[in-house]
């Protein structure tokens, strides 16, 4: 009798708590809940192209401007004005590939513009008296040139000169840009000449003595003051 009613209580616990046990679709959706993988390594990537920016600088020189000024005395000269360079800035981006240079262009370019530098020069003619060896010289303007001696004979010359005049004692080269042509000249020491001549070595400040014969002249290369007559 025992044994029937151990079997009938063990059937009755069984009935009693089927409804509580998980099904077979709930034990699998608790087993098999999904997988992340997390990595802390970064990703990179490398070009072979590599670039850079160059500045590039170009001045622009400043002009010299002159004003002419009547009442001034000729010769003198006064800066009214410095003036400034200009310059071109250029910002040039290159662009290299695997370590040579495959192109350049321009990223930006800023152009700031010269300013003229100004003189003013005066143009008044005012006759001074010189006391010379030779003389009273009447001059209107005193310059310091370095004057140096030449011949018909001299390479490239011959026995006329640019104006036309024969070559010799009493003619000078000077840069017509500093003395016009055919003005009239008195060198110490050289005496009374006519700007009658040029040459390719005659720039700025220096007069070419000419000579009959330079050989015998007795005249050395130096600086002097000469009039304008």
């Amino acid at each position: 009798m025992e044994r029937y009613l151990g079997a009938l209580l063990i059937a009755t616990i069984i009935f009693l708590t089927k409804d509580l046990r998980p099904t077979p679709s709930v034990l699998a959706e608790q087993t098999t809940s999904p997988i992340s993988i997390q990595t802390t390594q970064p990703v990179t990537t490398e070009s072979r192209f590599s670039e850079k920016l160059e500045e590039q600088t170009q001045t622009i020189p400043k002009k010299t401007v002159y004003k002419d000024d009547p009442e001034i005395e000729a010769g003198l000269e006064t800066v009214l004005d410095e003036g400034e360079d200009g310059k071109i800035t250029k910002i040039v981006k290159v662009t290299w590939y695997e370590g040579e240079e495959y192109s350049r262009e321009i990223a930006s370019e800023i152009n700031t513009p010269s300013k003229d530098k100004i003189i003013s020069r005066g143009t008044k003619i005012i006759w001074k008296i010189l006391d010379s060896p030779d003389g009273e010289i009447k001059y209107w303007k005193k310059m310091r040139v370095y004057a140096t001696h030449y011949d018909s004979r001299c390479p490239g010359c011959n026995e006329w000169t640019a104006i036309g005049m024969r070559a010799g004692k009493g003619v000078i080269a000077v840069d017509p840009k500093v003395i016009k042509l055919r003005s009239k000249v008195y060198i110490p020491g050289y005496g009374v000449a006519v700007a009658g001549d040029t040459g390719g070595a005659i720039k700025g400040n220096i007069i070419d003595l000419g000579f009959d014969d330079a050989r015998t002249a007795g005249w050395s290369a130096r600086f002097i003051d000469i009039y304008l007559l």
